[in-house]
């Protein structure tokens, strides 16, 4: 694996831990019915994701071999069909199904959670940019103590 791909990787991860959280906390604050809601709302939070980290990587690369503004509408429009995708299924789990609002959004939550997490735990190790050195951009200065 490219050590540029770890961090979404580890996002990724701690999104099915935290799901997997998620829903055994539901079933004990809800019971089965909300152990269900919390895992649907989970598994939609972990799709999303899998779903956009590809869809990001396929701009990166896109940007990378010169693509053109046409290709980045293409890009921009099927994010928007993911997002409505998203939505349709959140309406349908809640309003068609009927699952508890309240452990279905504990679910779908995983994602931020993990996505907070993991900025705590990469960030200081996966700094892109170097560290800006002493201002001229010349080397070290030094101090002469010769007194």
């Amino acid at each position: 694996m490219p050590a540029d791909q770890l961090p979404l990787r580890t996002i990724e991860r701690t999104t099915v831990v935290l799901g997997v959280a998620a829903v055994a906390a539901a079933g004990l604050l809800w019971g089965p019915r909300g152990m269900v809601a919390a895992g649907v709302g989970a598994g939609l939070s972990v799709a999303n994701f899998w779903v956009l980290r590809r869809l990001g990587a396929r701009a990166v690369a896109r940007v990378e071999a010169g693509a053109s503004a046409g290709q980045a509408v293409t890009l921009v429009l099927s994010l928007a069909v993911k997002m409505l995708l998203l939505f349709g299924l959140v309406w349908f789990a809640v309003r068609q199904i009927g699952l508890p609002v309240l452990p279905f959004t504990l679910g779908m939550s995983v994602f931020v959670a993990a996505i907070f997490l993991g900025g705590l735990y990469l960030g200081p190790q996966s700094r892109k940019v170097p560290p800006a050195g002493p201002p001229g951009g010349g080397a070290e200065p030094t101090i002469n103590n010769e007194n």
